[in-house]
């Protein structure tokens, strides 16, 4: 009913255009005819004409003399697709209307064109991508096939504005000007795929996704809330499933292909098949695919971020004189399958229906084992996708262009299962399974030919079940502890939306104007929270909201014919999401609680995420959302030969929803905080002054954190591509993004703050041949900016204290690699490293030596932590990619990756990248 209200309120705006009567059934027309690059007609090239949704609408093929018609077209905005045989398909956007459009002559060539096509930059509409005010950035199916994906994420590796972190093998998150996590919002053919559990920071969700199901991948840069509601902050990541594949005629068409592929940095090996069977009427496609990807070789064979490296200070011969040149617990292996049903009914009308399934195994958490901390156990298990939604459009109803209603269930499984340094440690395992129940409804409309009008509403409904049990390995016993997330919760998202979009000055002048109200529910309940036998584990009757108004504009101004200029400002908004208001347990820099556990316990806000934290004096309090504030300007250049763009924005993050060390007065530090026990840390030099201590659990030495609103947050930047045809066979791109982020109270540079980096590649295609050949690099410069926290985390600058030497030589790990000292017995202080002949306390004193600087800190105690490094240090890496058409249905990509087999890694990632890797794939089609 809320969804039935909403657009029923927004329905009186359309008919404020009176001169509108752009019907579906008027005389119009899209005609053209379609060459090759010789001038010769092409004749049963494929003709498709598809709307905002992916769906087709009309389509034909092309006679003898390469002609084609398609009469009476819905109006609107509408995706023109043109492909054959053995030359490049050619996409472009047409404005139906009442008139037939004038007639098209098009050309298609085996050079790529420069054109793409989005839909994610204005809801409900197409745009072509070098037209859109915001920067956006294309990844289509060929593209997608130029080099070995582990995840889909890393096809948007080099692109501006973005940079790929993997905490682990097996996982990717997308930084989008500067933010990642749940400050970036992912969509899957529009339906919203972030749920309330997603972290801040990164995440591997994005991963759940097969690369083989997936069509074209756009990144749209910037806070984009009004259109698509909480947690757009630094971007939205659109991904577009594979479409239907109709026939011109009422038979029946068999098509199909088979993909095998192999790499060699991972010794990886996979395969995935489609078999799609359709008519005019209905199409219906199956899928399915599995890759398996062993331990991966780094860059020169090394780990930068090695335990042993990091605690014992071995160097890179040392370690792989103990594990080898590959990094140990890092394969995995993935699998999915997935299904759609495409069917066009009478009077333009036309219902879709989409199923996939996403499953991985095996992952492991590297930067928590031999990557950085030495734990025996760190599993990401189960890690499971299923997504379906059904999707209804009707083209012309009343006044409107198109009315679509949309049905999804998103459901994701997530768990992991951890043990710490010791054989005697608990085993700690959680599962968590959030349903997120999806309606939408979106209507678009034409106003007398110069607007176009997009307005809907939509709610989502989550079901959080969360479970996490303690098990003791020297008695099996489980215990049930409180869960990561309270079991049962609900949170539900409402949002009524709406964009113009008005030609001011046809063909010279466009304006865009967009607004949204959201609002979030969250409900905890104390009874779906109680142990086997009944007692409480600690989760209270709750209830919150948030609500929040929306905005942004832009104008887009066409200085000279092929000269633009693009204006933008917006605000972005994120409610506090389940992971912000009620996550307990360990996270990547500690023990983390939730704020509303900790406001009565006099709890004060650290500096920082850091353990040297100081005190802000200001006490903990209730959550609010954080907004973003953006201010942008761009320049286009688009001429028969150059292609590029240019831009540069400024945004402030208010109230940010960040991570902090919790600090308590000296002589009133609470013993348990939300029922866990905790237990004071010597005060480091910063806290001495001010008379207070942060705590730790027995858990984690680090202290105890939890997200809290403070400070703010300002991002400033240039994001910059180019293309040039060098001649008709060579053509180049290149790309630049600088990025500056600092916050306040203290100032300092934010979390995980991406280095410049960029890109430039030259792409040979002969005319005469079915050869592409791709040659590139990419140039990132060294990130010295580190905040505390970053100093701190395993991933980046792996600060350790004497004390966690000793925790770690004493581990299970270190076991196997330890002999009788003098006194010939094992398990005493006399144990020495046999690989080095040392003690604990010479180790000690060898890498963190008392009252020496090292890293440009002092060392007092057991207890002063220094960073391993100070900076995440710049690479230079060059590719090689190419492919050949091995007939009409087959063909063969290759590409050789990291060509000098440099070490480096990707700054935030718990993981160094991959080493020189050969890939081959063979593709055959039917």
């Amino acid at each position: 009913m809320k969804i039935l209200l909403g657009v029923w309120l927004l329905i009186p705006f359309v008919h404020l255009g009176a001169g509108h009567s752009l019907l579906a059934g008027t005389a119009s027309l899209v005609s053209g005819t379609v060459v090759d690059s010789s001038g010769a007609p092409v004749q049963d090239a494929a003709v498709q004409l598809l709307d905002a949704q992916g769906n087709v609408v009309r389509e034909t093929l092309t006679d003898a003399a390469g002609s084609f018609v398609l009469s009476d077209p819905p109006t609107g905005s509408l995706k023109l697709s043109i492909s054959a045989p053995n030359l490049q398909g050619h996409r472009m956007v047409l404005n139906a209307g009442s008139s037939p459009h004038p007639p098209l002559q098009i050309t298609l060539e085996l050079i790529p064109l420069q054109t793409e096509v989005s839909v994610t930059a204005s809801r409900g509409t197409l745009e072509v991508v070098g037209k859109t005010p915001h920067l956006v950035t294309v990844k289509d199916k060929d593209e997608l096939l130029r080099k070995p994906l582990v995840t889909i994420g890393s096809a948007l590796e080099g692109t501006p504005g973005t940079s790929i972190q993997q905490s682990t093998y097996g996982q990717v998150s997308p930084f989008l000007r500067g933010l990642t996590g749940n400050q970036v919002l992912n969509l899957v053919d529009g339906v919203r795929f972030n749920n309330s559990t997603y972290r801040f920071g990164p995440n591997q969700y994005l991963a759940f996704l097969e690369p083989s199901q997936v069509q074209q991948v756009e990144v749209l840069l910037g806070p984009t809330s009004s259109q698509y509601g909480s947690d757009a902050l630094g971007g939205t990541v659109h991904v577009l499933t594979v479409g239907p594949d109709f026939s011109a005629t009422s038979a029946f068409a068999l098509h199909g292909q088979l993909q095998l592929l192999a790499a060699s940095a991972d010794a990886s090996e996979g395969a995935n098949a489609l078999v799609s069977l359709g008519n005019k009427n209905l199409s219906w496609l199956v899928g399915a695919s599995g890759r398996k990807h062993n331990d991966l070789r780094a860059g020169g064979g090394r780990d930068s971020h090695h335990v042993f490296h990091r605690y014992f200070g071995l160097s890179a011969a040392e370690v792989r004189q103990l594990f080898g040149g590959r990094l140990q617990d890092t394969a995995f292996s993935q699998a999915g399958g997935h299904s759609k049903l495409a069917l066009r009914l009478p009077s333009d009308q036309s219902v879709t229906l989409w199923y996939q399934h996403g499953l991985q195994l095996g992952v492991r958490g590297y930067k928590d084992l031999l990557g950085g901390r030495g734990q025996l156990q760190s599993r990401f298990e189960p890690q499971a996708l299923n997504l379906f939604y059904v999707r209804y459009e009707k083209q012309g109803v009343g006044r409107l262009d198109s009315l679509a209603g949309t049905f999804s269930v998103n459901t994701q499984r997530d768990g992991t299962v951890r043990q710490g340094l010791l054989l005697t440690d608990s085993v700690m395992r959680e599962r968590s399974v959030v349903d997120s129940y999806g309606y939408t409804v979106q209507a678009t409309s034409r106003l007398a030919g110069r607007q176009a009008f997009v307005f809907g509403s939509e709610v989502y409904q989550e079901r959080i079940r969360s479970r996490r049990r303690q098990v003791d390995v020297q008695t099996g016993q489980q215990t049930e502890r409180r869960a990561l997330y309270p079991n049962g919760s609900h949170y539900t998202t409402l949002g009524l939306f709406g964009q113009d979009t008005l030609d001011v000055v046809k063909g010279r002048l466009r304006a865009v104007l967009g607004a949204r109200f959201t609002q979030v529910k969250f409900r905890t309940f104390a009874e779906r929270n109680r142990s086997a036998s009944g007692q409480p584990l600690g989760v209270l009757d709750s209830f919150q909201t948030f609500h929040d108004l929306t905005f942004n504009a832009g104008l887009t101004y066409q200085i000279a014919p092929h000269l633009g200029l693009n204006l933008l400002t917006g605000r972005g908004f994120r409610a506090p999401n389940l992971n912000d208001l009620g996550a307990i347990g360990l996270s990547d820099l500690g023990y983390e609680l939730p704020a509303s556990e900790v406001t009565t316990a006099g709890a004060l806000i650290g500096t920082s995420s850091g353990e040297n934290a100081a005190s802000t004096g200001k006490r903990v309090e209730k959550l609010s959302a954080e907004r973003l504030y953006n201010y942008e300007l761009g320049i286009t250049v688009d001429t028969q030969r150059l292609s590029g763009r240019a831009h540069v924005f400024d945004a402030a993050l208010h109230h940010p929803i960040v991570r902090r060390t919790l600090l308590f007065p000296a002589g009133n530090v609470p013993m348990a905080l939300a029922g866990v026990p905790v237990f004071p840390i010597p005060p480091a030099a910063p806290e001495q002054p001010l008379d207070v201590v942060a705590v730790r659990t027995d858990l984690d030495s680090r202290a105890v954190k939890a997200f809290l609103n403070h400070g703010h947050q300002r991002f400033r930047g240039l994001e910059s591509l180019v293309r040039y045809p060098l001649s008709s066979s060579w053509r180049l791109e290149a790309s630049y993004t600088f990025l500056s982020g600092l916050e306040g109270s203290p100032q300092g540079p934010v979390r995980r703050l991406p280095p410049q980096q960029g890109t430039v590649g030259f792409r040979f295609t002969p005319s005469t041949s079915r050869l592409w050949i791709q040659m590139g690099g990419t140039l990132v410069g060294p990130q010295r900016k580190l905040s505390p926290g970053d100093r701190s985390d395993e991933r980046i600058g792996a600060e350790r204290s004497r004390r966690d030497i000793a925790s770690f030589f004493n581990s299970a790990r270190v076991k196997p690699y330890l002999r009788p000292g003098e006194d010939g017995l094992t398990g005493t202080s006399d144990d020495l490293f046999f690989l080095t002949g040392e003690t604990l306390g010479q180790i000690q004193d060898r890498v963190l030596p008392l009252g020496s600087l090292v890293n440009g800190t002092t060392i007092t105690n057991w207890d002063t932590r220094v960073p391993l490094f100070w900076k995440t240090p710049g690479y230079f890496v060059m590719n090689l990619s190419g492919g050949i058409g091995l007939g009409e249905h087959s063909s063969l990509t290759f590409a050789v990756s990291n060509l000098m087999d440099r070490n480096y890694r990707v700054h935030g990632s718990g993981i160094d990248s991959p080493g020189i890797s050969f890939y081959l794939a063979y593709k055959i089609r039917f």
